[in-house]
């Protein structure tokens, strides 16, 4: 049976099903229309979102539906604007307490309709089971307040006074939106602390709100991609280093050999033998590109011309392959003191308790044990992002 949510917040536990609102989701609750935290448990549960590739509900309005889901959405905007205008902080509260009971039926009925239309036209996707596991875990991170020090903050240039003004008047906390990016790469909302955008002078205002920041990123998580999506062992060593030896074997500049390479993966235009022998992009087009779409490991379809091949198959899978050794990192820590504080690009960061320090091996085995092998996995730690010391954990 359908029924819909409200709010995402773990405090925030109503839903409408059967033309009535209750707290508890029962057995019979089987669909909706997108996941929440408090859901985590009902594995039953279906999401309408997942079955789109973009999350909008908008897009599978017509006719009268849409007529419908416009005057709704002006209604509860209408009620937002009154709260704004009364200088009420919404994510401080239940989206519920402030719109009126009949509006809410209004809106879940309609939710209802449109979930009606996208399970019974919409097959599952095939890679349905990851990108819900994404879906918990980035539903988990944005349950979490940020512990911020913008003590640290100077407001000196207008760049300080701008990123003060747009950290201090949002909630610390960290939205992001699965569905934004073509790759299935991550992106912040509206409103979101901006973890992705935040210039590296400002880190600093970022602390743990247990003990200690522990950061883990793939060394060179796009090129290992590649080996891994032609099929080659994954170098122990830095690949840097073993480029030097393996692919660039006369060159002797570490920055230069890195900087070559990257320049040639990315543009379609370029030529570079010595790089091919190894990283053989038309082999990644002949296995992964078919028909003016990529397709990857993990079950993406994605449109595009083949200038745009090889850029779009890489950068999805690498994202992919760090989502599922994230959730990998998540059930580990789960009902523990530690937790992932987030992700940014190619790292993710645990916000550590120091009584689960031993555990640092089993977290970073666990992050590098990829379905491809074994990706070599930098550490790092420190009482603010900006000042993270290199760790040596075997």
């Amino acid at each position: 049976m359908l029924f819909q949510t409200f709010d995402n917040k773990n405090k925030c536990k109503l839903i409408y099903r059967n033309e009535a609102f209750q707290e508890q989701v029962s057995p019979s609750c089987t669909k909706t229309w997108s996941y929440a935290p408090y859901l985590k448990s009902h594995d039953h549960v279906s999401y309408a979102q997942l079955y789109t590739k973009n999350g909008k509900m908008e897009e599978f309005c017509h006719g009268n539906l849409q007529k419908d889901w416009d005057e709704i959405q002006n209604l509860i905007k209408g009620v937002f604007r009154s709260s704004q205008e009364a200088r009420l902080n919404i994510d401080e509260y239940c989206l519920y307490d402030f719109i009126p009971r009949h509006l809410l039926k209004q809106w879940a009925e309609i939710k209802n309709k449109i979930c009606e239309v996208i399970f019974k036209n919409h097959a599952k996707p095939n890679n349905y089971n990851h990108l819900f596991k994404i879906n918990k875990v980035i539903g988990d991170i944005e349950q979490q307040r940020l512990n911020l020090d913008l003590s640290k903050l100077l407001r000196l240039t207008i760049q300080d006074k701008n990123t003060y003004k747009l950290i201090s008047q949002n909630e610390p906390i960290i939205k992001y939106d699965m569905f934004k990016t073509v790759t299935g790469r991550l992106s912040t909302q509206k409103g979101s602390f901006p973890i992705m955008t935040l210039a590296k002078k400002y880190r600093n205002i970022l602390i743990p709100s247990n003990d200690w920041l522990f950061e883990m990123d793939f060394n060179a998580c796009e090129l290992r991609t590649v080996l891994a999506l032609l099929g080659h062992k994954q170098p122990e060593e830095d690949l840097h280093d073993w480029n030097l030896k393996y692919v660039f074997k006369r060159t002797k500049n570490r920055d230069n050999a890195k900087k070559r390479i990257f320049s040639w993966l990315y543009n379609p235009r370029a030529t570079d033998a010595t790089i091919c022998r190894i990283y053989d992009r038309e082999k990644l087009k002949t296995l992964y590109f078919k028909d003016n779409k990529v397709i990857t490991p993990y079950g993406r379809h994605i449109e595009c011309d083949e200038d745009h091949a090889v850029n779009y198959l890489v950068q999805s899978t690498a994202a992919d392959v760090l989502f599922e050794q994230m959730h990998k990192v998540w059930e580990f820590l789960e009902n523990k003191k530690s937790f992932i504080k987030f992700c940014n690009h190619d790292s993710i960061m645990i916000d550590l308790h120091s009584a689960e320090e031993y555990e640092f091996n089993e977290i970073k085995n666990l992050f590098s044990d990829t379905r491809f092998g074994q990706f070599k996995v930098n550490c790092l730690g420190g009482k603010n992002w900006a000042e993270m010391k290199t760790l040596y954990i075997k």
